[in-house]
């Protein structure tokens, strides 16, 4: 069984953010907070709409994000 005493998440749903995605770096504003992560990890992660994609972007690690 995995370690399941995570901190708090870092970020907050409707939080305007950054993250790399194939070299580039995207704004987008937190959409959903995934707490240890959807897939069973040891970590937080975040869906992320970029608008001007018009992209939801979903995973994407905690530490990945920045502000």
């Amino acid at each position: 069984m995995k370690n399941r005493n995570f901190p708090p998440m870092k970020y907050t749903k409707g939080q305007k953010v950054q993250f790399k995605c194939d070299g580039k770096t995207l704004h987008g504003i937190i959409k959903i907070l995934d707490f240890g992560s959807s897939f069973d990890n040891d970590y937080h992660s975040y869906d992320i709409l970029v608008r001007e994609e018009n992209m939801l972007y979903k995973h994407i690690p905690e530490a990945e994000i920045f502000e």
